[in-house]
């Protein structure tokens, strides 16, 4: 399903303009490096890290890295968002409370 979705803006800024289209479903992790994106709030790395550790046992996936944004409050830095798209075949967003 890779077509155009409707995406609510979490920043309340709508009237920006983006590109919403979905990218394509991976047919496998295996061999994969997963970039683990968590928001500095309490149990996000741990439940990042444990989808990790099940990725690669269920699925075959290499490798997986944790990265960490600097606020919750704020869009992740352009900077993280390279190293992850340089270091990684597909990321995971995860929060945490």
């Amino acid at each position: 399903m890779a077509g155009r979705e409707r995406l609510l803006d979490p920043t309340g800024d709508s009237d920006r303009a983006a590109d919403t289209t979905l990218a394509p479903r991976l047919r496998s992790l295996r061999g994969l490096t997963a970039g683990l994106l968590e928001n500095t709030k309490p149990n996000a790395a741990r439940l990042l890290s444990a989808l990790g550790r099940d990725l690669r046992r269920q699925h075959g996936l290499r490798a997986s890295v944790l990265y960490t944004k600097s606020y919750f409050g704020t869009p992740t830095e352009e900077s993280l968002i390279q190293r992850i798209l340089q270091n990684c075949d597909f990321a995971v967003a995860g929060v945490g409370d």
